[in-house]
């Protein structure tokens, strides 16, 4: 095991340096290319982190978690729910089962994914794993708390995020895949993410959400790729965001994948 740990390693930090020289001069192209091998050594070194957690298998996905079966039984339900539905608007299965690990411990998911935020998520996505934290410790409501989950759960969101990044392969502006998370959510369940929030000013341009997403109201810039994802099914259909991700998986900048598909770049439309 100590072998594994030390080789993983130095494979992880050879790709990240290749992966980092990759963005730096063809940021767009090498950087497709070299991520699916950068990501499955990450994920690998996931899997060995969370090894001796309980699993149960479910058609689609692997539940890793610690004690608590019906909580695994849940998020396993949460899973399968909506899987067909949303593989099916994307065109899109995974060949391998979706690995989900369920935290009783907040403190032990943000340190697995390398997290610093002061409050945990409900779930996160990385590297073809999907994170998610115990219901139990923010549902109150314990008599609802499966229809609650259901609806308001993070597992379609961070599903969606997975299936991104599979097809556009890390090249994608955050905006556009939390936007894309939070519309496959709004599709799904029926949740609008801050529909009655209210910018204090102007909205956010599409400049800001992509070079300033994490200094800007995390609430409104979440809105705002929403409504941006929204406008552009709305517009041209869900099959024009299917070219556009894929145009990305191919190496194109976002830019010239709007250029390709919409036609024009997407601050024409959506500014």
């Amino acid at each position: 095991m100590k072998i594994f740990k030390k080789n993983a390693g130095w494979l992880a930090l050879f790709l990240a340096i290749v992966f980092c020289i990759s963005v730096l001069y063809k940021p767009h192209t090498l950087k497709a290319f070299f991520y699916p091998y950068f990501k499955n050594v990450q994920y690998q070194w996931i899997l060995f982190k969370t090894r001796d957690y309980d699993e149960i298998e479910t058609e689609h996905f692997k539940i890793r978690y610690h004690a608590n079966d019906n909580i695994a039984k849940l998020v396993a339900e949460a899973a399968e729910e909506n899987y067909s539905a949303v593989c099916k608007m994307f065109d899109y299965y995974p060949e391998q089962k979706t690995t989900v690990i369920v935290y009783d411990d907040a403190e032990q998911m943000m340190k697995n994914i390398n997290l610093s935020k002061e409050k945990p998520p409900m779930g996160a996505y990385l590297a073809s794993t999907i994170q998610i934290l115990s219901p139990e410790l923010w549902i109150s409501d314990k008599e609802n708390m499966r229809n609650i989950f259901l609806k308001e759960g993070p597992m379609v969101h961070e599903f969606t995020h997975l299936l991104v990044d599979d097809l556009a392969k890390n090249n994608y502006p955050l905006w556009l895949t939390e936007g894309i998370a939070l519309y496959q959510e709004y599709i799904q369940t029926g949740y609008e993410w801050g529909k009655n929030l209210s910018y204090p000013e102007e909205t956010y341009t599409i400049a800001q959400l992509t070079n300033e997403f994490h200094k800007l109201d995390e609430s409104l810039a979440y809105k705002r790729s929403f409504e941006i994802v929204k406008a552009i099914v709305e517009d041209k259909g869900f099959e024009s965001l299917n070219q556009l991700i894929r145009a990305l998986g191919e190496g194109k900048s976002l830019r010239q994948a709007s250029i390709q598909v919409l036609g024009a770049p997407i601050e024409a439309f959506y500014e």
